[in-house]
C-alpha cells in the first residue's frame, strides 16, 4: 500500500466529519461496512474519496477489496488508527471509510419499469432503509421518494438498507410531479390505507403499478384520493390498527411480486 497518509488536520478528514455529523449532500453517502463497500465494487458504483487505516493487518480477502477499493477510487488516501477511530461508524470496522455516490435518477429514466414503490413523505431513516432492502429483495424496478423528512443520504439509512439504497433505482421528487407522470405513463396507483379499501390479496397486480407507502405517523398524503387509485389494506386482527410502515411495505412488495411472477 503506497498511499499519501493524511492527518486529522486535513481538508478531506474535515470533509468526513462535516458528512457524518451533518450531511447535506443530495448523493453522497458515507460507510465504514466491508459488506457495502463489497456491493459497491460489485456494482461498479462511483467510490470518491477513499481512506484506508494503514496501521491494521487485514486477511487476503480483506486486501484484495482494498487493491479494488483503491483501483476504483477517484481519490485514496492512507490514516492512522487514532484518526480513523474518529471516523468509523462501527465496533467492528474494518479500517476503511469510503465516500460514495448515489445515482438518483430522474422520472424519465423510469418510463420503462412497470413495478414502482412510491415513498410518500416518510420520516424514519431505518423504515426507508428496510423498504430499500425488501425492494432489493422482491427485484423492483425502483422507488419514487417523494417529499422525504429524512434524507437518502442519511447513515441510518444505509445501514438498515445494508447497502441497497446504493443499487435499487431511485428518483427523489414532489407529490405533483410525480402523481402527475404516474398517470401520464398509465401506472395503476395502489395506496396503502389500513382502514379503507380491498384485501391486499385480492388484487392481481399486474402490467405498470405504483405501490404507494406513506408517513408514519400521518399517512399518505390526502391528495393521492382525489386521483385515480385503488385502495390495499393489511388485515389486521390483534389490537393495533396498523403495521409498521416497513413492515407493510413488505407485505404489499411480496404480494405483488408473488402474483406478478404468477403471470409471467
Amino acid at each position: 500500500m503506497n498511499l499519501e497518509k493524511i492527518s486529522k488536520k486535513h481538508e478531506v478528514i474535515h470533509y468526513f466529519r462535516d458528512l457524518l455529523k451533518n450531511n447535506k449532500t443530495s448523493n453522497i453517502i458515507v460507510t465504514d461496512d466491508i459488506n457495502i463497500l463489497s456491493l459497491a465494487i460489485k456494482n461498479n458504483l462511483k467510490i470518491l474519496n477513499l481512506l484506508i487505516c494503514d496501521e491494521k493487518e487485514y486477511q487476503k480477502s480483506t486486501s484484495i477489496l482494498i487493491d479494488d477499493c483503491i483501483i476504483k477510487a477517484q481519490k485514496a488516501y492512507a490514516i492512522s488508527e487514532l484518526v480513523f477511530s474518529s471516523l468509523k461508524q462501527k465496533e467492528n470496522s474494518i479500517g476503511i471509510v469510503a465516500t460514495i455516490e448515489l445515482n438518483i435518477q430522474s422520472l424519465d429514466d423510469f418510463k420503462n419499469k412497470n413495478f414502482l414503490v412510491v415513498c410518500d413523505s416518510l420520516e424514519n431513516p431505518g423504515n426507508l432503509g428496510t423498504i430499500f432492502r425488501t425492494l432489493d429483495s422482491a427485484q423492483v424496478d425502483g422507488a419514487i421518494c417523494l417529499d422525504l423528512v429524512t434524507s437518502l443520504t442519511n447513515p441510518k439509512l444505509t445501514t438498515s438498507a445494508r447497502g441497497c439504497n446504493l443499487i435499487v433505482p431511485t428518483c427523489e421528487t414532489t407529490f405533483e410531479v410525480c402523481s402527475k407522470w404516474l398517470l401520464e405513463n398509465n401506472y395503476t396507483i395502489y395506496l396503502g390505507e389500513p382502514n379503507l379499501g380491498e384485501d391486499y390479496q385480492s388484487y392481481d397486480y399486474s402490467n405498470k403499478i405504483a405501490i404507494v407507502v406513506g408517513n408514519e405517523r400521518f399517512g399518505i398524503n390526502p391528495k393521492w384520493y382525489d386521483l385515480e387509485h385503488k385502495k390495499v389494506y393489511i388485515p389486521m386482527y390483534g389490537s393495533n390498527n396498523s403495521l409498521n410502515v416497513s413492515v407493510a411495505a413488505s407485505i404489499l412488495i411480496y404480494e405483488a411480486t408473488m402474483k406478478r411472477k404468477k403471470q409471467d
